[in-house]
């Protein structure tokens, strides 16, 4: 966004446009387009809390870092807060950053020191290996002979879960905030739109009409994985394919009614979604993107209510994989 000096009329010589800052060019594009208006401070609370799970990193020297990407969406939720309740710290209290009652993972710990040491020193390059996070009493039987569990989707909404496990894998929520040009753009009778109509909100939920199985691993190489899924070990998959090839023989010789799929998740902001098309089981939360996941899911042929887990043994990934414990 530029801002030029001078001109006719102004007395003042003209000169180079100059280039605002971008957080406030980032505040005066959110003020353009306020999307976030209609949200209740509790839900502005939560995007808050979301927003900076993935702001903050901790990179290869174990120290705490910001992902770049995500300052603009942190910028715009600054900008809503002040123009809600005045300057900044206004409107920020306890419940805005703890609203979640579980506490924010710890990334200046010893595990995430330990962890970022010991992954910069493999030099791995994103999407050149899989990698599957969790304790070593799991990761070692993995990697010795491919055992693993395939979970059902409902599985993860279990209140047990930590925050970054836990979520309802058979929903996904968006929510709008419409004006009347919006609403006139959408319906089949505009003239029939009141010139005063009020602004309304429009909360859409996309359903899986099944429970599925669902088995992920990660692209990601960041060393914050392990504090956030509080692992001990990780098993990095280098040849893709083949553990992809290894995994889809042995589930189809015990789900043979069920159509396997597998890709990356796509991560849906609710308040900015790019289409209308959501195809759940692939689906995630943006509050969830720092996890870059990578999902293998089997969806029945005939839908369910609840699949239970399997058990597989997919066959040895030492030809091809490292076993990583801390």
């Amino acid at each position: 966004m530029k801002q030029c000096v001078g001109g006719k009329g102004t007395g003042i010589p003209n000169k180079e446009p100059l280039q605002l800052p971008r957080h406030i060019a980032w505040r005066r594009q959110y003020d353009m387009r306020r999307y976030a208006r209609h949200l209740s401070q509790a839900e502005l609370n939560q995007r808050i809390r979301d927003i900076l799970l993935n702001l903050l990193g901790v990179n290869a020297e174990g120290q705490l870092s910001l992902e770049p990407l995500w300052a603009e969406k942190w910028t715009h939720v600054l900008e809503e807060m002040q123009l809600r309740h005045g300057p900044y710290p206004a409107g920020f209290t306890r419940e805005t950053l703890h609203s979640d009652p579980e506490p924010f993972p710890d990334f200046a710990s010893e595990l995430a020191y330990k962890a970022a040491l010991r992954l910069s020193s493999i030099g791995l390059n994103r999407g050149s290996v899989f990698i599957k996070f969790g304790e070593r009493k799991y990761m070692e039987p993995l990697y010795e002979s491919g055992a693993l569990r395939i979970q059902p989707a409902t599985y993860f909404a279990q209140s047990n879960h930590n925050g970054a496990v836990r979520d309802n894998e058979l929903m996904l929520s968006v929510s709008l905030a419409l004006s009347r040009d919006d609403i006139v753009k959408v319906v089949t009778n505009p003239q029939n739109v009141p010139s005063d109509a009020p602004e309304q909100r429009l909360d859409v939920k996309f359903e899986s009409p099944t429970d599925y199985w669902v088995y992920c691993v990660t692209n990601s190489l960041k060393p914050r994985l392990f504090v956030d899924f509080k692992a001990d070990a990780c098993v990095i998959i280098r040849d893709r394919a083949r553990f992809s090839r290894m995994l889809s023989d042995s589930s189809r010789l015990r789900l043979r009614a069920a159509a396997m799929f597998e890709g990356p998740a796509v991560y849906v902001d609710p308040l900015l979604p790019i289409t209308s098309t959501i195809f759940v089981p692939f689906a995630k939360y943006f509050g969830y993107s720092y996890q870059d996941e990578q999902r293998f899911c089997w969806l029945p042929s005939v839908p369910v209510k609840k699949v239970t887990y399997l058990d597989l043994q997919i066959g040895s990934l030492k030809e091809f994989s490292d076993l990583i414990v801390l």
